[in-house]
């Protein structure tokens, strides 16, 4: 892996989240601490770009690249491209859509 020189910051690693879909609230109390107060804090600025991410969490560059990774592969960030420069953004859903068996809908028709 390659440092960036001083003042500049890593480029976003291109990956998609691994996960089952977007995340609960819920899932993110089972995060260690570190990483659920950068997603609390991603949710409220609803996303951030890496040199913002680093100038919050005020550590190295290859340390919260591999807690960017980490949260990425569990789906509870997703990266928008199409922004310049790339956003890191919660993938969480206030809770879990509830889905009604056919049967009830049937009875409804």
């Amino acid at each position: 892996m390659t440092y960036p020189a001083h003042g500049e910051t890593p480029a976003p690693r291109q990956q998609q989240p691994h996960g089952t879909g977007p995340r609960t609230m819920t899932d993110l109390l089972g995060l260690p601490d570190p990483e659920r107060t950068l997603v609390n804090w991603l949710v409220r600025q609803r996303g951030a770009s890496l040199a913002d991410i680093l100038a919050h969490t005020q550590t190295e560059p290859a340390a919260v690249q591999a807690t960017l990774d980490n949260l990425l592969t569990a789906g509870f960030l997703t990266v928008d491209e199409a922004s310049d420069p790339a956003l890191f953004k919660p993938n969480l859903v206030s809770r879990k859509p509830r889905t009604l068996p056919d049967q009830l809908w049937n009875a409804l028709d």
